[in-house]
């Protein structure tokens, strides 16, 4: 059986009103989302590639690839790794490659086991209190090392491979934020070599897939990190990827143009975030449409604002009045 009579079996397995569209794709009612009224759609609105195992659903918008579609689908980790590893392998291949012909990045033949993500399946309750839902967290895979007493952020590269852990500190160690390498061998797993994170577009594969299967105008929010990120997902953002960092690299910058999509600058309002504003907008003004958002009045003079400091009426309003690069050259 190859890939595409594979991945068909799975959507005919899961999904509802399985129809071909073309040779290599499939419709299907969305699995996500319901009608306003809260009854099942029954129109197929939702796209699976039988190749690549990218899917799109035109009303909800959600993405992904096969690995992230059988999470969400509440298949469990272990029957993943058991079952479907190698046709989520074989697909990724078909992905297009990632953003880092340079330099060196995370062997792709030798991603992090999917199973350690088993060991920080804790509440991060911190998060919790901070407004995140649990939907979301779990959208994330966001989790808790109790050896090391951090909130862990699963971050994953292009194709949707397990590229390494990022912790946040929740008892003030320093640095607060940091990609695991030596923690690894608490696990015994051996120690793993820290990755240039400039090479990683955080949420960058399960975006890609949207700009990948709609046709029309497709909005981008790019942030600084994680939260933020998480954020904006939350509510409603969902096209939304992260620097991990102020600063715009170009391996990232070369992704965002290959995606071809409208993108809404975001960063943190504070000297590192302007700075990295400036230094984006300067990069991009030459090869792709962007905007950059303006955080509202009650927040524009506090130094330390973030997206998570918004509301969902306040993150659409500040959408619809992003500036382009020429306004916001001229607010100064």
């Amino acid at each position: 059986m190859d890939i595409s009579d594979e991945i068909y079996s799975i959507a005919t397995r899961y999904l509802y009103r399985v129809s071909r569209s073309g040779p290599y794709d499939i419709m299907a009612v969305c699995p996500f989302h319901r009608k306003a009224d809260g009854s099942q759609e029954r129109s197929p609105s939702f796209a699976l590639s039988l190749t690549k195992g990218l899917y799109f659903c035109h009303a909800c918008e959600e993405a992904g690839n096969l690995y992230t579609l059988l999470r969400h689908l509440d298949v469990s980790r272990d029957r993943i790794e058991r079952q479907y590893r190698d046709l989520i392998n074989a697909a990724s291949r078909n992905v297009p490659p990632a953003p880092n012909p340079l330099r060196p990045r995370v062997v792709e033949e030798s991603p992090l086991p999917e199973g350690l993500l088993g060991l920080f399946d804790l509440c991060p309750i911190p998060l919790l209190e901070e407004g995140f839902e649990e939907q979301t967290l779990d959208r994330f895979e966001v989790g808790f090392d109790k050896d090391h007493r951090r909130i862990t952020f699963p971050i994953r590269d292009i194709k949707g491979n397990l590229a390494g852990v990022s912790g946040r500190s929740v008892v003030g160690a320093r640095p607060r934020y940091k990609i695991y390498g030596e923690e690894y061998t608490a696990w015994g797993l051996p120690a793993r070599q820290e990755w240039d994170k400039r090479t990683v577009l955080y949420n960058a594969h399960v975006v890609m897939p949207a700009v990948y299967y709609f046709t029309g105008r497709v909005d981008v929010f790019v942030v600084e990190g994680f939260k933020a990120c998480m954020w904006l997902v939350q509510h409603g953002l969902t096209n939304t990827v992260a620097l991990m960092g102020s600063y715009l690299s170009w391996e990232q910058q070369w992704l965002l143009e290959k995606m071809g999509a409208v993108v809404y600058l975001f960063l943190d309002n504070n000297e590192p975030g302007q700075k990295g504003t400036a230094k984006a907008a300067e990069a991009l003004k030459r090869s792709i449409i962007f905007r950059i958002i303006q955080y509202p009045a009650r927040l524009r003079h506090v130094e330390e604002a973030q997206p998570s400091d918004l509301t969902s009426v306040e993150l659409n309003k500040v959408k619809e009045n992003a500036l382009t690069y020429a306004e916001w050259i001229r607010h100064g």
